[in-house]
């Protein structure tokens, strides 16, 4: 009887263990996951292109349906020119990330830089973007020279 007890004490305590071995795991990984991001992020902001699209592409190997690190490549494919990669990015990030302004927004202004104004509006039309992110995308498109609004030519 008292073996009986100390047995299933043992597995139990043993299960037990396991399970804080996942949980701490996983911790472990939503911190890399959120570092990668950050470092995409920072590069992409510096411009480094390689470097971020590496931090990018590392996240989507391990969560293949993360809005965030979809917006970042995105962008990197935005900034790399090469439109029709961007807008799969957007296209998958509005996805996964569906109720995310931010992710909308980038989108939005990627389809006026491109003159795709009917999409663009559209897109808009659907769900009400709040003006300070409108005005935050709008800033970085002008920094570029691109528009001033969607649809507007710039000066």
């Amino acid at each position: 009887m008292i073996r009986k007890s100390i047995i299933w004490s043992i597995v139990c305590l043993s299960l037990m263990t396991g399970c804080a071995e996942y949980s701490q795991n996983r911790s472990h990984h939503a911190v890399a996951v959120d570092t990668r991001l950050q470092l995409g992020k920072a590069y992409l902001a510096e411009r480094n292109l390689p470097a971020a699209r590496f931090h990018f592409q590392k996240i989507l190997l391990a969560e293949p349906r993360h809005s965030q690190a979809h917006l970042g490549m995105a962008l990197h494919e935005q900034y790399a020119d090469q439109p029709e990669s961007a807008d799969r990015h957007y296209r998958m990030a509005m996805r996964y990330g569906a109720g995310d302004d931010t992710v909308r927004v980038h989108y939005y202004a990627f389809l006026c830089e491109q003159k795709r104004y009917k999409e663009a509006k559209n897109l808009v039309a659907d769900r009400v973007i709040t003006d300070n992110l409108l005005t935050e995308s709008l800033a970085i498109k002008s920094n570029t020279g691109s528009y001033s609004r969607c649809g507007e030519s710039s000066q």
